[in-house]
């Protein structure tokens, strides 16, 4: 059985329906470049960073401010490579990279066993 996950009050049957979903506006935002701020996207974005960075215990070092694409290197070496992915930036002028993929996954496990 696919699980399930809710960001704000949008609800995905899959992880894979979620993917989709997200990698759209990230599709959407490397073509047309720019900042994710004040809109639905950009909230839907800081709840799935948020919930994320709570399900690894992972530190939120300020306020999610916005977000962009860019490309970044994945692995290293014959293995390596860059590939499209969200960036966060902070009030604080910091930024930090983050895999929709895998904070997708992270949100839907943690999901699944609180429920």
């Amino acid at each position: 059985m696919p699980k399930s996950l809710t960001i704000l009050d949008h609800r995905f049957e899959s992880q894979r329906e979620a993917q989709v979903f997200f990698y759209g506006i990230r599709d959407r935002y490397w073509a047309d470049g720019g900042d994710i701020r004040g809109s639905l996207e950009f909230e839907l974005l800081c709840e799935l960073y948020i919930k994320y960075c709570d399900c690894t215990a992972w530190p939120l070092p300020a306020t999610p401010v916005a977000f962009y694409v860019r490309n970044i290197a994945r692995g290293a070496g014959s293995k390596g490579g860059t590939t499209q992915g969200f960036v966060v930036k902070f009030n604080n002028g910091s930024e930090q990279e983050f895999s929709a993929k895998n904070a997708i996954k992270e949100v839907a496990s943690r999901q699944r066993t609180v429920t």
